[in-house]
């Protein structure tokens, strides 16, 4: 028997994640998600569905971790209208 035979399969993680799918994909507290939610690099959650882009977090990280050369452009779509006007 092989040893792929016995592994779980890998659970499905959406795109688009609430708090608690982003804390448990990323293993992040409560309390850590809060501080980077105040980072105005972090992507924004969307207003309506309440969820946010799994893969701009990704990028957040790569960038924190010195991965990428600059911060992640904040997406337009997810960014409230007043942040619009400022840039």
């Amino acid at each position: 028997m092989s040893s792929a035979m016995s592994e779980e399969p890998a659970p499905h993680w959406p795109r688009f994640m609430s708090d608690k799918e982003l804390r448990a994909y990323f293993g992040l507290s409560e309390r850590a998600l809060k501080r980077y939610r105040g980072l105005k690099e972090f992507p924004q959650k969307d207003v309506i569905a309440g969820k946010t882009d799994s893969a701009a977090v990704a990028r957040f990280f790569d960038w924190v971790a010195g991965i990428a050369g600059q911060p992640p452009r904040p997406n337009s779509r997810y960014l409230p209208s007043s942040e619009k006007a400022k840039e």
